[in-house]
């Protein structure tokens, strides 16, 4: 992998970790903004995919479904097809409108956190090592 690579995959990842501490800080004051929260969970999910999946060489299409992210990656690693992604893909564009009227509970919005750890975790033990 030359530097510039690995550099760009870093760069996806920094990014990732961005919309993380995005969401969890969203969740975490008062009032909790949590409709921003899982949409920048749903954002850092994207990207850690994304990351393995420019790591792994594929061409990144321009997409927002996880679904779809996660089946790409499953055939560098069977691991990501055992991921539930519940509905984060609701939070990519539908949930940033209010004609949709997504409100997530704190409980959902906690599941959608945790999931994108799980990711991050899941593509970083995988990438550069």
């Amino acid at each position: 992998m030359t530097s510039a690579h690995k550099a760009y995959v870093e760069s996806w990842l920094n990014k990732a970790e961005h919309d993380l501490m995005s969401a969890q800080r969203l969740i975490e004051i008062e009032p909790m903004i949590l409709d921003n929260a899982c949409f920048h969970c749903q954002q850092a999910m994207e990207k850690c995919l994304k990351a393995y999946l420019i790591y792994n060489g594929f061409d990144v299409q321009k997409t927002h479904d996880i679904i779809d992210l996660l089946a790409d990656c499953a055939k560098y690693d069977p691991v990501f097809a055992g991921v539930d992604p519940l509905d984060i893909n609701a939070y990519a564009v539908r949930g940033r409108y209010p004609d949709t009227n997504l409100m997530p509970s704190k409980e959902e919005a906690d599941s959608y956190y945790q999931l994108a750890l799980q990711i991050k975790a899941l593509t970083s033990e995988r990438i550069f090592y």
